[in-house]
């Protein structure tokens, strides 16, 4: 997939918004008012690299989650779960070509430099376009809910954002999980926070 941004001072907050950017379905036929209890069912991971894989990730994964059902008063229950919860992730490489679009003239303090003479004839001035190719990887996580008595997928969630900077990848996982949450159908309980909201770092 290959996608052309204007500015590329603008580049990396783009990926910043993609990554707070998420996507949910539901089945508008079903209350989910009800459900009050939930268990883990299996969940798939495909990723390449090893840093992106591992029982720490699945871990703050799945305490991230429990930690924004328990705010909307939803409780971890293996034995009787109205619903279960399985969460797939991936990673492919994605590639931008971003340009860097600027002005120029004699003297033009935005473009950061001083042109005392244009190209050509006429006047010093002009427009410099300067493309630059940027490949990184992307990564999706995925949350499904099913109902345990119809064993129907009733809910989905999704995020994805660029992935490249390994050492920051928990507190993706996190933002990523927080911001699927926020459109979950029940509202969470914003005055309720828990041990694990103040570890985030």
């Amino acid at each position: 997939m290959k996608k052309t941004i204007n500015n590329i001072i603008l580049f990396p907050v783009l990926l910043l918004l993609i990554a707070s950017c998420a996507v949910t379905d539901f089945d508008r036929k079903v209350d989910f008012n009800r459900y009050k209890t939930f268990a883990w069912g299996e969940s798939e991971i495909k990723v390449e690299n090893p840093l992106h894989k591992s029982d720490l990730i699945s871990k703050n994964i799945k305490t991230t989650v429990e930690n924004e059902f328990a705010k909307r008063g939803i409780s971890y229950n293996s034995k009787n779960p109205d619903f279960l919860v399985s969460y797939h992730t991936y990673t492919e490489k994605r590639e931008e070509t971003n340009s860097n679009n600027y002005f120029y003239g004699p003297y033009m303090p935005f473009s950061f430099r001083y042109i005392p003479f244009g190209y050509g004839w006429g006047f010093p001035y002009g427009w410099s376009n300067n493309y630059r190719n940027y490949t990184y990887t992307e990564g999706t996580l995925i949350i499904d809910i099913t109902d345990r008595k119809t064993d129907e997928v009733v809910w989905r969630g999704s995020v994805s954002g660029n992935v490249n900077n390994t050492g920051n990848l928990q507190k993706q996982i996190r933002k990523g999980i927080k911001a699927i949450m926020k459109k979950y159908p029940v509202r969470a309980n914003e005055e309720l926070q828990l041990p694990d909201d103040k570890t985030i770092s």
